[in-house]
């Protein structure tokens, strides 16, 4: 599908879906817990493969206008496990596949971008821990996984998240105790997310610098459980606002999502944005923007947006600390850069960043999502300032199912080819 966005100015308000992050990790937990109502869940193409994978290891669900979910004691999975272009679902289940009883291996698989994101770290660690594996060159998928873990002491080198994540919803299910010392962390606020739903799900664990001491045996009782809203979704509505008019975004409350610096960053940019943390409320309106340097490290997910404002703003923007973006669905800044190029934006690719100069006023031509969904998200923006067209737009359903609706009830222009 290709999708036009052509100049026009925004105006009312819109909420953001609910967390990815959050949904995908409260799928599995209840998936673990006895009985469990979950509110507000994100139904999307990643978080439907983790609900599948969920279904395969024995959990019941029905969904309503709530999920209510009857979870497993115990993993006995065996068998082909395909999780699309998931990331989270991928490495989540490497570890939850790893508790498995069955005696047998399971295989997980996904589309052609997941074929392409390494888990060699995550890997060595469960194998360190007592499961099984087969696999091909960095453990890239297909994977095969055969129980069983049973605890101990491993070091973590993680570059994604999402490995330690994996790690940290298993190892309360090992028969022994576990301490995981990690070494150079990313993303560390999608790990707070995680705690953030174990801690809730009655799960005990204790911090100690870069080292994370769980005690084994415990079981999971999550019970009820709202997904707060997606801030990385938030900062598409944000970007509209400061770009092309004035935006109210609602139901955007206080969370573990690091994501929220966005609004830090927008301010720090000269963008008018005010956010009542009581209503849940962020009030945003057009801006003159100033170029500024971001350090990524913590907010991977951000940089897409941060990147098509920093082509609007005057002067410079440099974001560093993103190397960990060349293995997201795509090499996400080597995306940034040749559709910033092919907007005529003058860009300078980094080994771990982006170096923007801005002060564009207008964008026109054709960007191409490279099956990213943030590559359309963020890139459908520069069409409010003059017309861009995004080729495989659709893979925005990914994230924000609804997204191109939500814009065009803001006022936008947006025309499905």
């Amino acid at each position: 599908m290709e999708v036009v966005i052509r100049k026009s100015e925004v105006c009312g308000c819109a909420s953001p879906p609910p967390s990815k992050s959050y949904t995908h990790r409260a799928f599995i937990i209840s998936s673990l817990s006895r009985k469990s109502k979950l509110e507000n869940c994100l139904i999307s193409d990643d978080t439907l493969a983790t609900l599948s994978a969920c279904r395969k290891i024995g959990a019941e669900f029905v969904r309503r206008k709530e999920i209510t979910f009857w979870g497993v004691d115990e993993i006995h999975a065996s068998g082909y496990f395909y999780m699309a272009n998931s990331g989270t679902t991928l490495r989540l289940f490497l570890g939850l596949l790893a508790l498995s009883k069955s005696g047998k291996y399971s295989l997980l698989d996904g589309d052609e971008s997941l074929r392409k994101r390494p888990n060699f770290q995550l890997v060595s660690a469960l194998k360190s821990l007592g499961a099984e594996f087969r696999g091909y060159s960095d453990f890239k998928p297909p994977i095969w996984v055969k129980g069983l873990v049973k605890g101990g002491r491993v070091e973590l080198e993680a570059p994604s998240s999402q490995f330690l994540s994996s790690l940290l919803i298993s190892l309360p299910l090992a028969k022994g105790d576990s301490e995981v010392r990690v070494y150079n962390l990313k993303s560390r606020p999608y790990v707070n997310i995680t705690i953030d739903v174990l801690s809730m799900s009655g799960i005990k664990l204790s911090i100690e610098n870069n080292s994370f001491y769980i005690k084994g045996g415990q079981r999971y009782n999550l019970r009820r459980f709202r997904v707060p809203a997606d801030f990385t979704s938030a900062s598409y509505l944000i970007a509209a606002g400061l770009l092309a008019g004035k935006v109210i975004i609602k139901d955007v409350f206080e969370s573990e999502q690091g994501d929220r610096k966005i609004i830090e960053i927008c301010k720090e940019m000269g963008g008018s944005i005010r956010w009542n943390k009581e209503k849940g409320e962020i009030y945003v309106e057009m801006s003159e923007l100033e170029g500024v340097e971001i350090d990524a490290s913590d907010i991977p997910d951000l940089v897409p947006t941060i990147a098509i404002l920093g082509a609007v703003a005057k002067g410079k923007t440099k974001i560093e600390n993103a190397e960990h973006l060349r293995i997201k669905e795509i090499d996400r800044l080597k995306g940034i850069y040749t559709n910033l190029k092919s907007l005529g934006v003058e860009v300078k690719q980094l080994e771990d960043g982006l170096v923007i100069y801005g002060g564009k006023k207008e964008f026109k031509g054709t960007v191409n999502s490279f099956g990213d969904h943030r590559m359309a998200l963020a890139f459908s923006l520069l069409g409010l300032l003059g017309e861009v067209r995004i080729i495989n737009a659709e893979v925005v359903s990914v994230s924000f199912p609804n997204y191109f609706d939500v814009l065009k009830s803001l006022g936008a222009l947006i025309f499905q080819e």
